[in-house]
């Protein structure tokens, strides 16, 4: 009788062990924290990694970059990329903000800068690619934002906009000169064709652009 109570013992007990490493097998591992904090890049993050070259379609983006924002008194913060990204889309909806966002490959050749004014009807934006190294541009993109069409929106035509690109920044006087009419309408190193028809816009953008790289020197001069 006590034989056959220890066996059923030992058979409850062994079926009870079974169940239990089943069980343990069946749940799922827990996700490591590195992963559990991963976040979908936001549009515009993917957006300033195409622009730089880097794989827009990847989680692992913010890996790619680091980000600083620079106030109008020429102060350098570091800030999160995801959170340089948000500044980015805030930024590019007005023409005037306190912190301008700043984005930098992490090998630290290449940075994303952006600038933006208020043109003659609507707002003028820029971003380029400026190579730390040689303190060239190596990408301009322009913008132009108006309640209607008009000859300002030629300055997001390639033709205007690559005659920014290979340029060697000037930090401290301006950088691009203006040409309008064959009359000169802004002095600079280098001088740009004004868009026919549109001198206004044409005048507002070079202004914007030799403005806009001066206040970025302490990133570029310092960094």
């Amino acid at each position: 009788m006590k034989m056959n109570t220890r066996y059923l013992l030992f058979i409850m007990l062994f079926t009870l062990w079974n169940c239990k490493q089943k069980a343990e097998k069946a749940t799922p591992e827990p996700v490591p924290e590195t992963v559990k904090k991963q976040e979908t890049p936001t549009p515009e993050l993917k957006t300033i990694a195409q622009f730089m070259g880097i794989a827009s379609d990847s989680l692992g983006i913010p890996t790619e970059l680091q980000s600083w924002t620079i106030d109008k008194n020429g102060e350098l913060d570091s800030i999160g990329v995801q959170e340089a990204s948000l500044l980015f889309k805030k930024f590019l909806t007005s023409s005037k903000s306190d912190l301008h966002p700043i984005f930098e490959s992490k090998d630290g050749n290449e940075a994303l800068i952006v600038m933006a004014n208020q043109g003659y009807d609507g707002n003028i934006r820029g971003t380029f690619l400026v190579d730390k190294n040689t303190m060239e541009i190596k990408k301009a993109i322009f913008e132009h934002v108006a309640e209607s069409e008009g000859y300002g929106a030629a300055i997001a035509f390639s033709s205007f906009e690559d005659q920014f690109v290979g340029t060697k920044v000037n930090w401290g006087e301006n950088t691009f000169g203006l040409n309008q009419n064959n009359t000169t309408i802004i002095k600079g190193d280098k001088v740009v064709d004004g868009i026919s028809g549109a001198t206004i816009t044409s005048r507002l953008t070079v202004e914007m652009v030799n403005d806009g790289l001066k206040k970025y020197k302490p990133f570029f001069i310092t960094n």
